[in-house]
């Protein structure tokens, strides 16, 4: 008599979750760990943990675009956490690349010009600038500085432009979306001042790392003097030409009064009761204008 065959039971594979890839720029906290911001606006609840040893190994830097997997956040945890980090700047992430620091640098003043609005044909600005628009109110500051951003992003795609709104209107945030910037940070007065700063912050941060890889870049506030003073002189600071190669251009609206008027390489300043935005051009002009 034959002996029945066991049949093996059939196995069933349960399907493997596909692990959710992140991409954003990083934030690196003083404590020396970080998050992927998700969201160009500001600190979200699906920002990503970064560790202070992945910082490390792979030398990274507040600003860096960072990809890499995520698992979920656990029980006793706000934010998911990245599992490791695949790319960096969109190159792999180990070995860390050689890279200069963005303050080791050169400042020069600018030497190539930027395309902008007609009404800006007098006053000259190049990449790496320090420009400040500004003008009394109702002048048109930021009508103006809207049309330079449309004209930078039609013609300097290179540049790569962030614009960082501090404390305008919330209708002016949804206007700025339609103008063609590679991303808009910062956001209405509803928002606390320190998120908005810290969002112009890092924009500047992202901004100088495609700089010291040899690119262009450009941020452009508005407005420069909701920020407070000391994130003030580091957003604007910013700017400049490098020897080396590279530059960032830094464009501001601003007071009449504020201290950015010192500090700019680029002053365009607005008259007063015109029905659109009008430059003076007795006050208004740029330094070593003769090397553009």
């Amino acid at each position: 008599m034959e002996s029945a065959v066991e049949e093996e039971p059939e196995v069933v594979e349960e399907p493997v979750a596909e692990e959710e890839i992140v991409t954003g720029v990083l934030d690196v906290l003083p404590n020396g760990s970080g998050f992927v911001r998700v969201d160009p606006a500001g600190h979200a609840r699906g920002d990503v943990y970064v560790s202070p040893a992945q910082i490390r190994r792979c030398e990274l830097r507040s600003g860096d675009e960072v990809s890499g997997p995520v698992r979920p956040a656990r029980r006793n945890e706000r934010h998911p956490s990245l599992v490791h980090v695949e790319k960096v700047n969109g190159a792999d992430a180990e070995p860390p690349a050689e890279r200069p620091r963005f303050s080791d640098l050169t400042p020069v003043f600018a030497s190539e010009r930027l395309k902008a609005p007609k009404s800006l044909d007098k006053v000259p600005f190049g990449k790496g600038s320090r420009v400040v628009i500004t003008g009394p109110a109702g002048a048109g500051s930021t009508t103006l500085l809207r049309e330079v951003v449309a004209k930078l992003a039609k013609d300097h795609s290179e540049l790569g432009v962030q614009v960082a709104l501090i404390g305008v209107r919330p209708e002016e945030v949804s206007e700025w979306g339609d103008i063609g910037a590679t991303g808009v940070v910062g956001g209405s007065f509803d928002r606390s001042p320190e998120t908005q700063a810290q969002a112009a912050e890092l924009a500047v941060e992202r901004a100088k790392r495609r700089v010291e890889q040899g690119g262009h870049a450009a941020v452009v506030v508005d407005s420069l003097d909701a920020l407070p003073a000391a994130a003030r002189r580091r957003v604007f600071g910013a700017g400049r030409a490098l020897e080396e190669g590279g530059s960032l251009t830094v464009i501001a609206v601003t007071g009449e009064g504020s201290d950015a008027l010192r500090w700019a390489t680029t002053r365009i300043v607005l008259e007063a009761g015109a029905t659109k935005p009008t430059v003076s051009p007795e006050r208004s002009g740029s330094l070593r204008s003769d090397r553009l």
